[in-house]
């Protein structure tokens, strides 16, 4: 996992620095470049509740109320899917659950250095933001939240309503799998028209929810609020980029005389 957070902050870096060397042929503002655009989301996350209106707090409460209500019912909703538990979908979750770590991050770096490769502005930006939505929700705030709720997983037995605030053995709210598989998605989902690509990365995000509840690592609370957490983050994310100038790079091999390389061609968009 940190040889693939590695390469992912490897490329996105690579993939900004060229955009901002462009312009300037300087390596320190290009690096200058990147890091106002890092500290510019991550102080636009933190202070987003600050320039919420109305309506976006009536959608805060709303999602706070559906978490409320699987909480008061998450041990039904556990003790149900645990009846229906079987092989089939024990391989499921088994198939699935890496979506929701290593897979996503490597699907996202892959979708950048692909859209690099074949000059698909569409995907590498779905893979940049899809990655840093992930390094942001999974990374920053599921964590940080885990930490200070405290909740005990099913398969600790200590029952539904087990809490132990700052407690480093006690991490079940929320899932960190189902809040880096639904941002991932909504990442992804941003990008395209339709419904394929929706369709597919929302399923695959929810069959991840589904494997860490069959799996016993998650009540069903945990995973609804892994989900709402993950979607909120990459759609500030992806709104946030679209309201930014873009760079746009395309990358073709070049054969010379006496040496071969790759050419790369920047210009905005």
């Amino acid at each position: 996992m940190k040889n693939i957070f590695l390469s992912a902050i490897l490329i996105l870096s690579t993939a900004s620095s060229f955009a901002a060397e462009a312009e300037s042929r300087s390596a320190g503002a290009a690096i200058k470049r990147e890091a106002s655009e890092c500290v510019a989301d991550a102080k636009g996350l933190a202070l987003a509740p600050l320039h919420w209106n109305a309506e976006m707090w009536k959608r805060v409460a709303e999602s706070a109320a559906v978490v409320g209500v699987v909480y008061a019912s998450d041990r039904s909703l556990y003790n149900a899917v645990q009846r229906n538990r079987s092989q089939t979908t024990d391989d499921f979750a088994k198939a699935v659950t890496p979506f929701g770590g290593h897979r996503a991050l490597q699907a996202s770096v892959l979708m950048i250095g692909s859209g690099l490769l074949f000059r698909n502005t569409t995907l590498r930006d779905a893979g940049i933001d899809s990655l840093e939505s992930e390094l942001w929700a999974a990374g920053v705030v599921t964590p940080l939240i885990k930490r200070a709720v405290g909740r005990s997983r099913p398969i600790q037995e200590e029952g539904a309503s087990s809490f132990h605030p700052f407690s480093g053995n006690h991490q079940s709210f929320p899932s960190g799998h189902s809040t880096n598989a639904f941002a991932f998605a909504t990442a992804v989902a941003g990008h395209y028209d339709g419904w394929v690509v929706p369709t597919i990365v929302y399923t695959i995000a929810s069959g991840v929810a589904f494997s860490r509840v069959n799996d016993r690592a998650h009540f069903p609370s945990d995973v609804v609020a892994g989900a709402l957490i993950g979607h909120a983050v990459a759609r500030s994310v992806v709104y946030r980029h679209r309201t930014t100038q873009r760079y746009a790079m395309s990358v073709s091999p070049l054969f010379g005389e006496h040496a071969v390389g790759l050419m790369f061609a920047v210009h905005t968009r």
